[in-house]
């Protein structure tokens, strides 16, 4: 029915506006459900740590972390850290209501403490720890210090604020001096009697805290519970201390300037650029390369693809070894062996890789010698040989080896050379494209770098909170600078651009990874035999995607043929042996060892979370 006027009845414009009305808090509704039934995260609302030294120098510890959930988690766990002049005793752990049930794993940098959580995991849960802290303390010949972080960098959440109190065995705060590093996260600091107690502001993830305490020494200290050393220890903590000082200062009239620098660095590149700084263009335009471009060793195709400049990476070095492998200088098995755990009451087996090295004597007289070899690649070799015993050694019984010391450093520094003497770099990259480009990106990428490497070494941003945001500003310095390529997504080339010969030498090396990692095409096309499938895994490990490539093997290649393969045995376990020479090479970088220890270098730390 329609009124006189041609308007809708009102019942049916009323009853429409009801539906619409439903429609629309029925949306709502499904919009505010849905991603609250899928959220899952935490956040870390606080944390305490108290610190008790007695007397004789043992440090007892006492945290708590506080967590807001949503979502169910299986587990709180905290990680403790313990170098080999320390150790932890007397770890105790519970959570808030009951609602964790706590243990204990250790771990080949210390220990793990675990919360397993209830099933709803309630929305708050404060994990309660407490251990003995032995060896925390350094007894110099004329003071006691404690340098010891209080919040660890392995944190993968920011900390909403920490509390922490230290509590000495002196009589008066007259008695006490003290150092917080970094200062911008203290909010409140002060000494009450023997007590030094603090609270800062939100602690960003990964990022640590930590406090330098010197007080009296200790009269007749024990060796088993602090660590003694003859060494007067103020006068260096006063020196480190007040240098941290003095770059804080320098810091902040670097900002002001980089501000400047900043803007200057920024607006005239990209003049340049578009007038000069464009990619050359070549004619090429093949999707795939079915076999290595060129006869590049595996190490100059890693140090040109994904280095810095004609500078390999570990995976340069590991490519090395597998090539020595492939070619027959070395061989890779397996052995597995039991091991007993809790005391003998419960046994598991565990695999190692064990590195053959081949008689020369014997080898040349079938393929020929080391004389084959380039500099570099003998270096590696010899390397292996001389930890080899009875020609040979166990994998893991290497790396523990080669992270002893620096010396494992200082090869990779020397073989790194070797390798970019083996590189026309100039021929493939040029850091200009003309006179004006080259005085100007010259000049601006050096000083950004320079720059940016100086700051970073000397003014740490995990020592100055500060220096992130001059890290920022160096960044955006060279962001255009780093224009012409990049070869994975860390790693990032310094202002500059390929000549048409380097740009052809990439895009086809680019192809062949493509082809590597693409299973339709390795389907369709796969290499004749499995000794070309080895030789196309060294590159693979040099160009990062040994792992994709083992894969693919598994699925084209029959698995009679990939017995034939020199890597067989370690397919399932490649992961390590590819992880193995880099953590060796972490650990064998310099540091500071014994006396007294630098900003960031305390004692304690460690990380946490939940999952």
């Amino acid at each position: 029915m329609r009124l006189s006027n041609g308007s809708v009845e009102p019942a049916k414009e009323a009853n429409i506006g009801y539906i619409a009305l439903k429609i629309v808090v029925l949306l709502l509704v499904l919009l505010c459900l849905t991603p609250s039934a899928s959220a899952r995260d935490y956040t870390l609302e606080g944390a305490t740590t108290n610190i008790t030294i007695d007397p004789s120098g043992l440090v007892h510890v006492e945290e708590s972390i506080s967590y807001i959930f949503e979502g169910n988690y299986n587990e709180v766990f905290r990680t403790l850290k313990v170098s080999p002049e320390e150790s932890i005793q007397n770890i105790k752990g519970y959570c808030s209501d009951e609602a964790c049930k706590f243990s204990v794993n250790p771990t080949s940098e210390g220990y793990e403490l675990v919360g397993s959580l209830p099933n709803p995991t309630p929305e708050k849960v404060t994990f309660f720890i407490s251990y003995d802290h032995y060896g925390a303390v350094k007894v110099h010949s004329d003071v006691s210090e404690l340098h010891y972080k209080l919040w660890g960098e392995e944190w993968e959440k920011p900390l909403g604020s920490l509390k922490g109190s230290i509590t000495l065995p002196v009589k008066n705060e007259s008695e006490i001096q003290y150092w917080i590093h970094p200062t911008g996260y203290t909010q409140d600091a002060n000494v009450k009697q023997n007590a030094l107690n603090l609270k800062t502001t939100e602690i960003p993830s990964n990022k640590w805290y930590e406090i330098r305490v010197v007080f009296p020494r200790i009269t007749s200290p024990n060796s088993s519970l602090v660590q003694v050393d003859d060494e007067k220890g103020l006068e260096q903590i006063l020196a480190i201390e007040n240098e941290y000082q003095h770059r804080g200062l320098i810091l902040k009239n670097l900002y002001n300037l980089t501000l400047l620098f900043a803007f200057l660095a920024l607006v005239f590149p990209f003049a340049i650029y578009f007038r000069y700084g464009r990619e050359p263009k070549i004619d090429y335009e093949a999707i795939y390369e079915r076999e290595p471009p060129t006869d590049s060793k595996a190490a100059v195709v890693n140090a040109i693809m994904r280095g810095k400049m004609g500078i390999p990476t570990m995976e340069g070095f590991t490519a090395t070894v597998m090539d020595l492998v492939n070619r027959g200088y070395i061989s890779l098995h397996t052995v597995k062996s039991e091991e007993s755990k809790a005391f003998g009451l419960f046994k598991s087996d565990s695999e190692d890789i064990v590195i053959e090295i081949i008689d020369l004597d014997t080898y040349s007289e079938v393929k020929g010698n080391i004389r084959e070899l380039d500099d570099f690649e003998k270096d590696v070799f010899n390397l292996l040989k001389s930890h080899a015993s009875k020609s040979k050694i166990s994998w893991n019984e290497l790396k523990k080896e080669l992270g002893k010391g620096t010396d494992f450093y200082e090869f990779i520094t020397a073989w790194n050379k070797k390798v970019k003497v083996h590189i026309t770099v100039d021929k493939l990259f040029r850091s200009t494209g003309n006179t004006y480009m080259s005085i100007f990106s010259l000049a601006i990428s050096i000083a950004a770098f320079i720059y940016l490497v100086a700051f970073s070494k000397y003014l740490p941003s995990e020592e100055f909170p500060l220096a992130a945001n001059l890290n920022m500003l160096i960044i955006l310095i060279l962001a255009f600078g780093i224009v012409m390529l990049i070869f994975s997504s860390t790693f990032e080339k310094i202002l500059g651009r390929w000549t048409p010969e380097g740009k052809l030498y990439y895009k086809r090396w680019d192809n062949f990874k493509k082809y590597l990692t693409d299973f339709s095409a390795l389907k369709e096309h796969p290499p004749e035999s499995i000794k070309i499938w080895d030789r196309y895994l060294v590159y693979a490990t040099s160009l990062g995607v040994a792992k994709e490539v083992l894969h693919n093997m598994s699925l084209v290649v029959p698995s009679e043929q990939l017995q034939g393969s020199s890597f067989y045995l370690i397919h399932h376990s490649y992961a390590q042996f590819d992880s193995g020479f880099g953590n060796a090479y972490s650990s064998s970088a310099p540091s500071g060892g014994g006396g007294v220890g630098g900003v960031g270098g305390g004692a304690g730390g460690g990380g946490g979370g939940a999952r």
